[in-house]
C-alpha cells in the first residue's frame, strides 16, 4: 500500500522524470517561546495542483516544479505562497543535496540543511524572507525499507534543531521579523501516478514528547480501496529512529468540518518500544490550513505521565477528493509562475 524508507539516505533524488511521477522534499519547524511555524516544500511535480491532474497522464514534474511555503503564528496562519516556478535546478554530488526552485534554495551538506527563503516576486504584496538551518539530531547511516506501493514516504530527519532568522514584509515594508530558535522535522515523498490511485484519506503526523523524544505517525483507515495501515516511530539522539511494534492507530471524537469532511479531533496511538507498552495520545489544536481536499493541524500530545505541553504539525488528506472535478475547480487559482 505504500513504500517506506527510514534513514538519511532518503534524500537521494530519485528523479524518475516519466510522466506522472512526482517527488517533494518537506520541512516544517516551530518555535515554541514565540509561538511561531513554517512549513516549506520543494516539489519536483505537483500532485495536489489541479493542473498536473488535469494533465495526468502526460504530466511532466518539470512542468509543475515549484514551491509551497507557510508562516503561522499563534495558531493561524500569517501568509502563504503555492507557486510554479521558472527556474529550477536539482543537483546532487559526493552526497552534498542542492535544490533550487525560483527564489527557494536548499542544501545539505553532511548533517545538516540550509534553506534560504524568498518568496518574492512581481507586482507581490507581502512575502517570506529569510534562512533556516536544520541541523539533524541522527547521525546514523543505516537505512531499511519496507511495504510497496506507487506512493514511497522518505522518513530522513525526524528531529532537528532549527535557527536562523525570518522577515514578513507587506508591500516592501517589514511587517515582522523574528530570530528563530525551535524544533524540526524533514522526510521525502515520490510517487509514479495520482495520489488517488492507491489512497482514500490518510492521517500522518509529527510532535514532541517526553524525554526529548518525537512521535511521528501515518494512519490509512480501512476503506473499500484500501486496507487499514497504522505506522508509528520514535525518534531520539540516542536510539535513532525506531518502529513502535503492535502499532495500533484509533481515530476519536470525529468531527464534520465546513467541507464535509469527517475528521477526528484525537489520535491515540498504542504499541511496544523494546517490549515496554506504550500509549500516546495527539489532539488536535487548531487548523492552521483547510479545504475541500486537505487540513493541516498544530498538535499537541500527551502520555500517562506527562501533561500536553509539546508541539507538532499534523495533516489530513483526502486523496480521492481530487477526483472531483468540482474539487478541482474549487482550487484552481492563477497559475503564478515566478
Amino acid at each position: 500500500m505504500m513504500h517506506v524508507k527510514i534513514g538519511i539516505n532518503g534524500d537521494v533524488p530519485e528523479r524518475i522524470q516519466e510522466c506522472g511521477t512526482y517527488e517533494w522534499w518537506y520541512f516544517d519547524a516551530i518555535d515554541e517561546s514565540q509561538q511561531l511555524a513554517i512549513t516549506i516544500i520543494f516539489f519536483d511535480g505537483m500532485p495536489m495542483s489541479p493542473y498536473w491532474l488535469d494533465a495526468l497522464p502526460k504530466a511532466d514534474s518539470r512542468d509543475f516544479s515549484g514551491y509551497a511555503v507557510s508562516i503561522y503564528r499563534k495558531g493561524k496562519k500569517l501568509a502563504g505562497f503555492v507557486h510554479h516556478t521558472e527556474h529550477n535546478e536539482i543537483q546532487f554530488l559526493n552526497d552534498a543535496l542542492c535544490i533550487r526552485m525560483g527564489g527557494m534554495i536548499f542544501s545539505k551538506h553532511g548533517n545538516s540543511y540550509s534553506i534560504n527563503i524568498d518568496t518574492e516576486y512581481q507586482d507581490a504584496t507581502h512575502s517570506i524572507k529569510g534562512e533556516l538551518i536544520f541541523t539533524n539530531h541522527s547521525t546514523e547511516q543505516q537505512s531499511y525499507e519496507k511495504g510497496h506501493g506507487n506512493h514511497c514516504w522518505r522518513l530522513i530527519a525526524p528531529q532537528c534543531d532549527v535557527s536562523g532568522h525570518l522577515t514578513f514584509s507587506q508591500y516592501e515594508d517589514i511587517h515582522s521579523e523574528w530570530t528563530f530558535d525551535g524544533h524540526g522535522y524533514h522526510d521525502c515523498n515520490s510517487g509514479k501516478d495520482a495520489l488517488y490511485a492507491d489512497y482514500s484519506e490518510w492521517y500522518w503526523g509529527r510532535c514532541e514528547i517526553e524525554n526529548n523524544q518525537t512521535v511521528i505517525y501515518y494512519h490509512y483507515p480501512a476503506s473499500a480501496d484500501q486496507q487499514e495501515l497504522s505506522i508509528a516511530y520514535l525518534a531520539d539522539s540516542s536510539h535513532g529512529i525506531r518502529a513502535i511494534e503492535d502499532c495500533v492507530i484509533s481515530l476519536e471524537h470525529k468531527k464534520l468540518t465546513s467541507s464535509l469532511m469527517n475528521i477526528a479531533s484525537t489520535i491515540t496511538i498504542n504499541g511496544t518500544i523494546d517490549g515496554n507498552a506504550i500509549a500516546l495520545h495527539i489532539k488536535h489544536l487548531n487548523a492552521l490550513e483547510f479545504g475541500p481536499f486537505y487540513y493541516r493541524f498544530l498538535i499537541e500530545s500527551s502520555t500517562s505521565t506527562s501533561p500536553s505541553n509539546k508541539l507538532g504539525i499534523a495533516e489530513y488528506f483526502n486523496a480521492k477528493r481530487l477526483k472531483s472535478r468540482l474539487v478541482r475547480t474549487m482550487i484552481k487559482t492563477p497559475m503564478q509562475r515566478v
